[in-house]
């Protein structure tokens, strides 16, 4: 959504200028006019470039490893869509519910492994779903996406990543043309797409069947039609409230921040003129307030006490992964100290984004019971503007240095360990003094192997269990309903754990590294029958392809397998 340079011939400009066209040959007029044109391709090659290499790191291998557990959730609910019109989180079979052990009430666990009912009024009341079990903990618009997708192409893993993979190359192409149009700066262009590109868990994100590219993806959309709206563009304020509206439907979290920013912004900027950015700001309530109250997101932001330890791990985050500390701090004094020598539109777009990175540094720890990356990480177009910024605007370095800069910024480190004197890394952290750790793990991701614990594990049952087994599983049970077809039991809810009045389960797969689940109660089943282990090499840790820096830690070649068993007809333990 390129920002068009359109205006009222009242309304005088704001941002930077765009240096006319040469006339064409033969128009007349003095020599210069007659001079043949030179070859405007030239202004496309490097956001083909960039699209290419962007496509290569999200759509490569997209396919080789199974949806993990959160995946699976999108894609479940998706196919749910398609079959019940909106997303059930009970269809009569297999029950999703939202995996946090830390709010399960583990005094009244026993009353709901074998009453099904009752663990469905039990969260039902805590409100991730609706009575009628219609899913409202997460907006309905990744389901939408992920929907279409696999009607179109069938239930399978590419189709389930597709979309999301195909808004990431979306991002990239649209961060370029936005920053070229804004900035009217190649190069800045240039260096913002090189640097998002290779932001390893950006791109490992993006990759997901998860709402993550989408939010980049319009939260550039909302900045873009915002900029539109400010410059005085046509319909700027209507495609504004649409891009923002459009976002909530993909990530009803992350929206709120930045239009605090973008208001904030928007009403200092029109302090003569205040009734512009109040109707803008009225339209767009209005359109979100039936919204609002249907996935009851009051209340939502509920503190269990942690705010400092995921304040910490925020910060963290998004100084190592979405925007440097120092470099962000680096980009608020070149842009006090040039103050006035900038333009007016795109001395606002800097400190805009300088305030989005503060307001989720506090608005993460604050709205999430936790502090992963992938509450942040759709920030990380932002980040890379702001580097490529300092680089090119901020410093004003040559085209020579600024590359080396943006290469310091890609490759090392460097740059983020300063925070680290303050803020330690966690135990999970590769390190890596000269290198930055994750791109070993994005290689691996694209071209290399690593063995997948869902996919072998899964791939086993297709061969050996019949549509009306029941395999119990303590978690990644997600994954099992979307490949399966047969009633899986357990997860972190232990649906049905115990539920065994009219069948006991058929088939056993527990993760031992899994710690987060109610162990009492898949101890007491696996007690209570004989079993007979089954020899699946799949990798016993806790995730399949989770994107998290956590996640990628893993060591998936350890020789401690998944136990995989079947229970013996009739033959109870003793």
């Amino acid at each position: 959504m390129p920002i068009s340079d359109e205006q009222p011939s009242a309304a005088p400009r704001t941002g930077p200028e765009v240096a006319p066209e040469p006339a064409a040959a033969g128009s007349g007029g003095n020599a210069e006019s007659v001079r043949p044109l030179r070859w405007r391709g030239w202004r496309y090659v490097a956001p083909a470039v960039a699209g290419l290499l962007a496509s290569v790191l999200l759509l490569g291998g997209l396919a080789d490893k199974y949806l993990w557990q959160d995946e699976a959730l999108t894609a479940v609910l998706a196919t749910r869509m398609l079959r019940f019109g909106k997303p059930l989180a009970y269809d009569g079979v297999n029950l999703i519910t939202f995996d946090d052990f830390r709010v399960e009430d583990q005094t009244t666990i026993g009353q709901r492994t074998a009453n099904p009912r009752a663990t469905i009024e039990y969260y039902a009341d805590r409100g991730y779903f609706r009575p009628d079990t219609t899913w409202t903990f997460h907006p309905w618009g990744q389901f939408v996406v992920a929907a279409a997708s696999l009607k179109l192409l069938g239930q399978n893993t590419l189709a389930a990543r597709l979309p999301f993979a195909l808004a990431g190359v979306g991002t990239v192409l649209l961060l370029y043309e936005w920053v070229a149009a804004i900035f009217v700066s190649p190069l800045m262009a240039q260096l913002a797409v090189a640097l998002l590109i290779l932001n390893s868990y950006w791109i490992l994100h993006a990759r997901q069947c998860r709402y993550y590219a989408l939010s980049s993806l319009f939260l550039l959309l909302t900045l873009a039609a915002y900029t539109r709206w400010q410059r005085g563009g046509r319909w700027g304020a209507a495609a504004f409230v649409i891009a923002a509206w459009c976002w909530f439907q993909m990530d009803y979290g992350t929206v709120w921040p930045v239009l605090g920013v973008l208001f904030v912004d928007a009403f200092v900027a029109d302090r003569r003129r205040l009734l512009r950015p109040f109707l803008a700001g009225t339209a767009l309530a209005a359109a979100l307030a039936p919204f609002v109250v249907f996935y009851r997101l009051w209340g939502r932001a509920k503190q269990d006490g942690n705010w400092g330890a995921y304040f910490q791990g925020n910060l963290f985050n998004i100084n190592e992964y979405v925007a440097p500390g120092l470099l962000v701090l680096a980009a608020m004094v070149l842009l006090a100290w040039r103050w006035k020598k900038l333009a007016a539109m795109e001395r606002r777009l800097i400190a805009v984004a300088c305030a989005i990175i503060g307001a989720l540094l506090f608005w993460v720890p604050t709205a999430a019971q936790s502090s992963f990356l992938r509450y942040s990480i759709m920030a990380a177009p932002i980040g890379c503007l702001l580097g490529a910024w300092v680089l090119a605007r901020g410093f004003r370095l040559p085209a020579v240095y600024a590359w080396m800069g943006a290469v310091v910024l890609m490759v090392t480190p460097w740059v983020s360990l300063p925070l680290h004197v303050v803020n330690h890394a966690p135990a999970w952290y590769p390190g890596g003094r000269f290198v930055r750790g994750e791109l070993s793990a994005l290689w691996t991701e694209v071209f290399g192997y690593r063995p997948d614990p869902n996919r072998m594990v899964i791939e086993w049952l297709q061969q050996h269990v019949t549509p009306t087994d029941e395999i119990l599983t303590n978690y990644e049970d997600y994954p099992m309903m979307f490949y399966l077809r047969n009633p899986i039991r357990g997860g972190v809810s232990a649906f049905r754990a115990e539920d065994d009045a009219v069948k006991p389960p058929d088939y056993l797969v527990l993760r031992q590294s899994v710690t987060f689940v109610h162990w009492p109660v898949f101890e007491r089943e696996v007690k209570r029958y004989r079993w007979a282990q089954d020899d699946v090499p799949a990798p016993d840790v806790p995730w399949g392809n989770f994107p998290d820096p956590i996640g990628q830690s893993l060591n998936f070649f350890t020789e401690k397998n998944i136990i995989v068993a079947h229970r013996i007809s009739g033959e109870a333990a003793h």
